[in-house]
């Protein structure tokens, strides 16, 4: 057994000898007359804010809907609420990070981020609680399409209660 032992610790050994973690590329300096980019800027959306909406925000939108269709009966089924509404109030605040380039119009999304977010935090922290859920619920899909009838084309993206 001890012979086993060793000879598969050898053989262990020997493939971290064999296969070494590779070092992390040395940070190269900027070009002559090039501007370092920062950590921050590195962070680039990967797909356009439609698309954002629909495979991240839209799923807990219709299970929230589904959900609140009908007063949860116990702790157990008002778990999918909070985890939809947890993942609306946090995708929101990545989403106020993301809006237009132009001042005016940022200042914009970012008061309707900050009204959708609040919303949906009060939709979160009123789990168990089904009339204050669907209050909060309506509040929040009325910010929602208050964003898309501002930054989309006028009401084609509204959201029902």
């Amino acid at each position: 057994m001890i012979v086993f032992c060793v000879s598969l610790f050898s053989v262990g050994l020997a493939n971290v000898v064999q296969d070494p973690v590779e070092k992390p590329a040395a940070k190269q300096p900027a070009a002559s007359g090039s501007k370092e980019v920062s950590i921050d800027e590195q962070f680039v959306a990967v797909d356009n804010m439609h698309h954002f909406m629909e495979y991240i925000c839209e799923p807990s939108y219709k299970g929230l809907k589904a959900i609140l269709a009908t007063e949860p009966a116990n702790r157990k089924e008002w778990k999918p609420f909070k985890n939809h509404s947890l993942v609306l109030a946090e995708t929101i605040a990545l989403v106020a990070q993301r809006g237009p380039k132009d001042s005016e119009k940022s200042k914009q999304w970012k008061q309707i981020s900050l009204d959708v977010h609040k919303h949906a935090t009060s939709l979160y922290k009123s789990s168990g609680k089904y009339d204050q859920a669907k209050q909060h619920y309506g509040s929040m899909i009325d910010s929602c399409n208050k964003c898309h009838a501002v930054f989309t084309e006028g009401y084609k993206y509204q959201l029902e209660k």
